[in-house]
């Protein structure tokens, strides 16, 4: 007897629970679907030094140095790295999908990281130095699992030179290896990474970190890593969310509300100079509307090395936000730029010096950042989850976006009370609507317009009543901190989740009407038989409406009329179905 896919899923993925909250591991990354791409170019040898310290904001790897990837480049996934951005090892593939939900073989070498050839026959020694970190903010690799260093040698034979067994997490550490056998001293010298990992989803993380090559001439080559970096993103120059309406961010600075007086920005020294100059830059339309330090070009401070102090943070003095940061003249929706820039020795990687980002100021109040490192859910039946806003001014509440992950277990047809509280305490309810859940295989949140449209003052509450003991399993970005303002009860009143970080969930507020350019989800549809070996019928489409099957890679398998798919012949495995226009996703099971 086979063991059942959704089974299977259900079991696996669970990660931990307090009382009946759950998280689970995501099973794809919409950031690679279709992005990472092995590179077949042909350009000249790759000479020394080679260094790459996974520093850019592109999701894909640097195509003039790598000439095969799989891993996710990201800034979310690690804690305290040497350089800001580093590139995961997990069970998924190039396209952000599990490797394979093969139940008889759930582990194997999943993803590769591998070099293009670089000229080393002209050297007598070189070193080979890179960072590395298991689990970070992700999923512990087992003793089972691990990561491995291959290089290629002057017979284009790959041999394993490192390895590290899985565990859990800690601090990243620092591994040299010195090359000086004529073996791998050639002009087409290789290496690559491979992870050995669970291959049915986004589990076993491992951080890479600071990859550099270069001739070996003592150990004062591989003592000092001769870098100052930024660590993590750029945080929000607002007190409460991570963006807000334009119009509530207006009146709430007329009350001193939504402006943190002061910042904090963390830069690791690895053993560089500690004389660092630090400046921030607002724009408004390319246009300058803010400048720190008030006076003078650059703010100097001494940054000491990691190993003295561990990260420097920005106090005694703090970095200051003037009121006029954001400073406009519109009345509706409006986006800034904002760039934060270290000036460090000459010999320090520059690539690492600035930060960039947008701060938004659109029709939504959230707390999340947008990305999702795991899935939040309940597994009670009754079970409420409510998240906490507060407005400046009254507005009109005219929708909800949610953001579901595609998991393992599709719950697209277990329904859920769409909840407007005003209150939690006393259980006064504003709205209640039956929505289904929309788990989806891009990194877009799904919009929930109100069937009835209210003006809100104050505070209020958002969030669901369930219907079912699933798990709707809503993004959870791991990052941002936003537990004083979630709160779930399972019938024994309301307590703050116990999970650290924000729930991916936004009220979108505004006087003005919102168009919506798609139809609504339909409420009732099924695909039946389900699994099946041959034929399947969906009993919510027309001949007509064009459907898009992909399989787990992210291949598009089918894209046509639904009266066509009876010339359609699927081989054995998973696939999702998308029907265009009619926001219904689904997954299709073939034996």
């Amino acid at each position: 007897m086979k063991f059942p896919f959704f089974l299977f899923f259900s079991c696996f993925f669970l990660l931990t629970s307090y009382s009946q909250e759950v998280i689970s591991s995501l099973v794809s990354n919409p950031y690679l679907k279709n992005n990472n791409k092995n590179t077949s170019f042909k350009m000249s040898q790759l000479t020394l030094p080679f260094i790459d310290d996974f520093s850019y904001k592109e999701t894909n790897v640097d195509k003039l140095l790598w000439k095969k990837s799989s891993v996710f480049v990201n800034r979310t996934y690690s804690i305290k790295p040497p350089t800001i951005g580093v590139a995961t090892f997990d069970g998924l593939d190039s396209n952000g999908f599990a490797y394979s939900i093969n139940i008889s073989n759930p582990e194997g070498y999943a993803d590769t990281l591998m070099s293009r050839e670089i000229k080393m026959n002209n050297i007598d020694s070189a070193y080979f130095l890179f960072y590395y970190q298991p689990q970070g903010l992700g999923d512990a690799p087992e003793v089972n699992d691990s990561l491995v260093l291959q290089f290629k040698n002057n017979n284009n034979i790959w041999k394993k030179v490192w390895s590290k067994q899985g565990s859990s997490n800690f601090d990243f550490k620092k591994k040299v290896i010195i090359v000086n056998s004529n073996e791998y001293l050639h002009d087409n010298f290789q290496f690559r990474f491979i992870n050995k990992a669970t291959l049915s989803g986004n589990f076993d993380h491992w951080n890479l970190d600071y990859v550099k090559i270069d001739q070996y001439s003592s150990s004062i080559d591989t003592s000092f890593l001769n870098d100052v970096s930024f660590v993590y993103n750029c945080p929000s120059f607002l007190s409460r969310y991570n963006e807000m309406p334009w119009l509530h961010f207006n009146e709430g600075m007329l009350t001193g509300n939504e402006l943190l007086d002061t910042i904090d920005i963390k830069l690791r020294n690895n053993d560089a100079s500690i004389n660092v100059d630090y400046q921030y830059n607002v724009y408004n339309n390319n246009s300058l509307t803010s400048h720190y330090p008030s006076t003078g070009s650059w703010r100097n401070v001494s940054v000491f090395s990691y190993d003295s102090i561990g990260l420097f943070s920005f106090t005694n003095p703090s970095i200051l936000i003037e009121n006029s940061v954001f400073n406009t003249n519109t009345f509706d929706s409006v986006s800034f730029d904002i760039e934060h820039i270290i000036e460090t020795g000459q010999d320090d990687f520059k690539q690492n010096d600035t930060l960039k980002r947008v701060q938004n100021f659109f029709s939504h109040f959230s707390y999340d950042d947008g990305s999702a490192e795991s899935a939040y859910g309940i597994n009670v039946s009754g079970a409420r989850l409510a998240y906490h806003f507060k407005l400046n001014r009254p507005d009109t509440l005219r929708a909800i976006q949610m953001y579901f992950p595609q998991m393992g277990d599709s719950t697209n047809n277990i329904p859920f009370k769409l909840t407007i509280w005003k209150n939690i305490s006393n259980n006064t309810i504003i709205h209640q609507q039956q929505v289904y859940p929309v788990h989806t295989i891009t990194d877009k949140f799904h919009t929930y317009f109100l069937d009835s449209i209210f003006q809100l003052t104050g505070d209020f509450y958002i969030g669901w009543e369930q219907l079912s003991d699933d798990l709707l399993n809503v993004g959870l970005d791991k990052n941002l901190l936003s537990n004083q303002y979630m709160y779930y009860n399972i019938g024994s009143g309301w307590t703050n989740s116990q999970f650290p970080g924000s729930w991916m969930i936004r009220p979108v507020l505004s006087n003005k009407q919102i168009i919506s350019h798609t139809k609504n989800k339909i409420q009732h549809c099924s695909i039946y038989p389900n699994p099946t070996s041959s034929f399947f019928n969906i009993d919510c489409a027309e001949d007509n409406d064009k459907l898009i099957i992909y399989d787990l890679s992210g291949n598009m398998i089918f894209h046509g009329l639904y009266f066509k798919l009876k010339k359609l012949s699927l081989s054995r495995g998973m696939y999702f179905i998308d029907i265009e226009n009619k926001f219904y996703n689904h997954k299709l099971i073939v034996f």
